[in-house]
């Protein structure tokens, strides 16, 4: 909520008349004006507001509850309140005679950009709504629907009247508000910074990388860290294009730039002939044409060049090329499934690729997918070289980030400098010697290495470069054969399993319950007062499986 003094400068800012200010005061002051209530057809209830650090009513679940989701999450919202005081809406009835009526808004908001009331109400109620009050209801040519009566009294006070129709809430946004409102609700300390470079550079390795390959490929941190990220915006995900309970259809970037990046060049790869070849062509792709390999140099309007197996250049009209297509007479080459040795080699470029070259790699990969070239910071000369990168790595390992990896880890002397002889050595005293049951110490386990890799005239690497190889050993399984598995326990990671699978009755556990309740013919006495306490109610709490069925069940008096 606002303090006094940064709501005295918002006053300034919007250079709110006395009057104005009077009725924001009041509403800001003053208790909800009336109490909701539940009927048929509808759910009533109160929604613990952290923004607002109080209980928010609402009338109805799909529609006034829907929008306190998007007021509590929205940035630009700075307050809102429940059940304002009522105004008086003055507008011509059906007849064309002049109707007034007291009318109390379901909510009264305060934004960054101005203040007004906002009225809810569902899409098929306002239809009908319409008919019998056309003059209080408006259907706009957009979709949206505005109430006339209500704009001209906040008119004249500098505030605004907005109609909100179930059709414009985005149920995709607010289911992923509710899958992530925990992560939003509670608050946790902060995750450690390993874990979250870890988890950046996975996706580093390949942008769009789906949920569902993020969470199962995780070696450091949680599926809740993950969630945890995603909730405070230190991963990017568009909430309003799929369910995150669907994490297989769900990509995810490293912020919005990666994102929007993504778009540019995946809408700018050429795409030819959607109905006969799924694939997408672009410089670099191999093509196969009478049993032999042909390459794409130049995707043009008029002709594609082509690089034959002799190392000729070709050039074809565009409709021959498309004629081949069509025919299957030329093929597109199948990347990384096809070969196991495009994949092998990919697993090693980002393997072996640091934190520091993923950064590089991601901010190379923002650069190619600004819309105009003058926006980049680089020469186009680098553009172009980055991007020729980026299509032969598309062409062969299927996306195209590969390409754009600094290869410094490729450079100098990578031949290992331990003998295979001395590695197998080295092996034997870390898993025979140090990771048992005895416990030997270090340095006693080296003077055991040394002293056999000494009989047997093999160079014994130096102490320091013992202990690095055991700092690199898996500190649970270290552990664990080590002190046993009560030690190695306490070094487990904590993972809260999560349903990956949409359910019909909602996407976390106890997201939706059945509850029952009835009043007992008992009268009950306090056993200290000896004064009567009226009779109990007993509730019973019913437990629902994804189809709907009642897996337990409680009873509560």
């Amino acid at each position: 909520m606002l303090s006094e003094e940064r709501f005295e400068v918002w006053c300034l800012q919007h250079t709110l008349s006395e009057q104005a200010r009077a009725i924001v005061e009041r509403i800001r002051s003053a208790p909800p004006s009336r109490l909701v209530r539940g009927a048929a057809g509808n759910v009533s209830g109160r929604y613990p507001s952290q923004k607002m650090g109080c209980t928010i009513q609402f009338e109805s679940h799909r529609g006034e509850l829907a929008f306190i989701y998007q007021l509590e999450h929205d940035p630009a919202v700075l307050e809102f309140y429940d059940q304002p005081e009522s105004i008086k809406l003055v507008y011509p009835g059906k007849t064309g005679k002049l109707v007034g009526t007291f009318h109390t808004p379901d909510f009264f908001v305060i934004r960054e950009d101005g203040a007004g009331w906002v009225e809810c109400k569902m899409e098929e109620h306002l239809l009908q709504l319409a008919d019998h009050m056309p003059h209080r209801y408006v259907h706009n040519g957009d979709g949206t629907w505005s109430c006339p009566p209500g704009e001209a009294y906040a008119q004249p006070f500098g505030l605004f009247y907005r109609l909100q129709s179930s059709a414009q809430i985005d149920w995709i946004y607010q289911r992923n508000l509710r899958f992530l409102e925990d992560y939003l609700r509670v608050s946790r300390p902060p995750l450690d910074a390993e874990v979250i470079t870890a988890i950046r550079a996975l996706i580093m390795g390949k942008p769009a990388l789906s949920l569902l390959e993020l969470l199962e490929g995780l070696q450091t941190g949680t599926p809740d860290d993950v969630y945890f990220l995603i909730a405070t915006e230190q991963l990017y995900v568009d909430l309003s294009q799929t369910p995150l309970a669907d994490p297989q259809h769900v990509p995810v970037f490293v912020d919005r730039d990666q994102a929007a990046a993504y778009t540019t060049l995946h809408q700018s790869t050429w795409h030819l002939f959607p109905g006969s070849s799924s694939r997408s062509l672009i410089p670099g792709t191999l093509l196969w044409w009478d049993g032999k390999p042909w390459r794409t140099l130049n995707l043009g309007e008029t002709a594609v060049t082509l690089l034959a197996p002799s190392q000729h250049v070709v050039d074809l009209p565009v409709e021959v090329f498309e004629d081949l297509l069509r025919q299957r007479k030329v093929t597109v080459a199948t990347p990384v499934s096809g070969d196991p040795r495009h994949t092998t080699e990919e697993h090693e470029l980002l393997r072996n690729a640091s934190p520091e070259q993923l950064a590089i790699a991601t901010s190379r990969y923002k650069l190619l997918g600004r819309a105009l070239p003058e926006e980049t910071v680089v020469s186009a000369r680098t553009l172009q070289r980055w991007r020729m990168k980026f299509r032969t790595a598309e062409a062969i390992y299927g996306h195209g980030f590969l390409g754009l990896i600094p290869q410094q880890s490729r450079q100098g002397n990578r031949v290992p400098r331990l003998s295979q002889s001395v590695e197998q050595l080295l092996e034997k005293y870390i898993t025979e010697h140090y990771e048992t049951p005895k416990q030997q110490s270090k340095s006693a386990v080296y003077l055991l290495f040394e002293r056999e890799a000494r009989e047997k005239g093999l160079p014994a690497p130096s102490y320091k470069t013992f202990l690095a190889r055991l700092e690199k050993r898996d500190r649970r399984e270290h552990i664990l054969k080590r002190q046993g598995p009560k030690a190695a326990a306490q070094h487990d990671p904590w993972v809260w399993e999560l349903e990956q699978t949409t359910p019909k009755h909602g996407d976390r556990p106890l997201e939706i319950v059945h509850m029952d309740h009835t009043e007992l013919d008992v009268e009950l006495v306090s056993a200290r007062t000896v004064q009567p306490l009226g009779r109990p109610w007993a509730q019973y709490i019913s437990l629902k499986d994804k189809r709907g069925r009642e897996k337990t069940g409680k009873l509560h008096i």
